[in-house]
């Protein structure tokens, strides 16, 4: 008896061991991905490709960069994305005086539901969005943004905003990062909204958070500086918000950003709209190695929203034909947000 103990002991011991060794049983590390997902396993098979020294695709850690955009793709967008939403709240609870700046606010909230929107619904956006914050040092700015993040959703009770990152995302990113990729996020909103908004949630350092720029102006700049003709910044200057952006990032402005300040051509990148379409062939197509390209499909009215309807058919066959693979929120993850939380449905 004590011999056969000690032999069942031994194997179980061995099967431990092995297991340890050859990776049998080891944490799932997309567990909010549901099991079926095509995709799933597609990234998983694409991390230990590139990441394998043995295999044809190994990529050297110094070249393992993911690009992801922000709105929609890590974190909520609807009913308004995030550098919308704060401009919003702003302007109801501290600038209501502002009579112009609030008929302009609720002139674009009614723009933005209509299909096609109209033709100045950009200009008004930049407009809002800009004059909301108009002389505020950036830093502020950016302080102001992660206190809104901890405001409630409103179409989303009992949900603040901090809670709808999605989770099978930043599971992904951190799969990524745990994997030796250097992640960056490469957004359409304003560079503070990222900095204020994403930090928390995602981790990631503010030079790996690239958006669009405001225009900064310093605090005391045109008045008198030490010797004539000189631009000093004074030791008690701040950055002040102004209203028109320096640089924008969207389509093909995205491929420009990671270029001019990566400087490394990515071999993963992610999104959800056409505003990402170049960044994801940029990814896809890197003339080094192997890239992966994931296109996120809002097709869950129930636990976020459907959208994008009527350009799901040009988009799905952009993806056909470029290679990218499509991600289905329904289907595919088994958790959406942070935390468990039901829409108001209208």
């Amino acid at each position: 008896m004590i011999k056969i103990f000690k032999r069942t002991y031994l194997a179980l011991m061995v099967c431990i061991l092995s297991g340890m060794l050859c990776g049998c049983g080891a944490k799932d590390p997309l567990p909010s991905w549901n099991d079926a997902s095509v995709n799933k396993q597609a990234i998983i098979d694409f991390v230990e490709s590139v990441t394998d020294k043995k295999s044809d695709n190994f990529v050297p850690v110094e070249e393992r960069i993911a690009t992801f955009d922000m709105d929609g793709t890590i974190v909520v967008e609807k009913k308004v994305w995030l550098e919308l939403a704060v401009a919003v709240y702003r302007i109801d609870n501290e600038l209501s005086d502002d009579k112009e700046l609030v008929a302009e606010k609720d002139q674009l909230l009614e723009y933005i539901t209509m299909d096609p929107e109209p033709a100045e619904t950009g200009k008004l956006i930049i407009d809002v969005t800009g004059k909301a914050f108009k002389g505020m040092s950036q830093e502020d700015f950016v302080a102001y943004m992660n206190r809104f993040m901890q405001e409630e959703k409103p179409d989303f009770p009992g949900l603040a905003y901090k809670d709808c990152f999605y989770k099978p995302m930043l599971e992904l990113i951190q799969y990524l990062q745990d994997n030796d990729f250097t992640v960056y996020i490469v957004s359409g909103s304003e560079r503070g909204v990222i900095w204020g908004a994403a930090s928390e949630a995602v981790g990631l350092p503010r030079s790996q958070m690239i958006g669009g720029d405001i225009t900064l102006i310093a605090e005391n700049e045109g008045s008198t500086s030490v010797g004539s003709g000189h631009s000093i910044f004074e030791p008690e200057d701040a950055l002040i918000r102004d209203l028109d952006f320096t640089q924008r990032s969207v389509n093909m402005d995205k491929v420009f950003n990671i270029f001019h300040q990566i400087g490394i051509r990515p071999i993963l990148a992610c999104g959800n709209t056409d505003g990402d379409f170049s960044m994801l062939n940029y990814a896809k197509y890197n003339p080094d190695h192997a890239g992966l390209a994931l296109l996120i499909n809002h097709d869950d009215d129930v636990r976020e929203y459907q959208y994008n309807i009527g350009e799901r058919a040009e988009w799905d066959a952009l993806a056909e034909q470029y290679g990218w693979n499509v991600i289905s929120m329904k289907d595919e993850f088994d958790i959406i947000f942070l935390k468990d939380a039901e829409k108001v449905t209208e």
